[in-house]
């Protein structure tokens, strides 16, 4: 059966910041007049939408898929080593999961779920911490 984990919210800073910038553009279009200036708005809330919908398969056989809501999917057939990160990692998530047609970071909102069931259906993978 396939496990199912979800990924990691975006931090309230960015969204501050996002919200910012909606409220600019909005001043921007009423003191303009123009209202086809509103059209950007549409992206964040597409992106947050997205991210709720993203979710990280770890199927029976070891591989990982990650399922996005509206940008597709990726999944990693061969699973051969999977990273943690440290938390001061420039990287864009703690997991870097290495297979072999290349990488894929990701940041699950239960670490110690995720590398649980990822060692118990691939046992043969190299797990390491960085």
């Amino acid at each position: 059966m396939v496990r199912e984990f979800k990924i990691r919210r975006t931090p309230f800073k960015v969204w501050l910041g996002v919200i910012i910038l909606i409220v600019a553009i909005v001043l921007v279009a009423l003191h303009t007049e123009s209202y086809w200036s509103l059209l950007p708005i549409v992206f964040p809330i597409l992106l947050l939408i997205d991210e709720q919908m993203t979710r990280i398969l770890v199927q029976e056989n070891g591989d990982i898929w990650l399922k996005r809501g509206f940008s597709g999917s990726v999944k990693a057939y061969g699973v051969m080593r999977i990273v943690l990160r440290k938390k001061d990692s420039l990287l864009k998530g703690r997991v870097t999961v290495y297979y072999t047609k290349g990488f894929l970071n990701f940041d699950p909102a239960d670490l110690k779920g995720f590398l649980a069931c990822a060692k118990e259906r691939n046992p043969h993978a190299d797990y390491r911490e960085e």
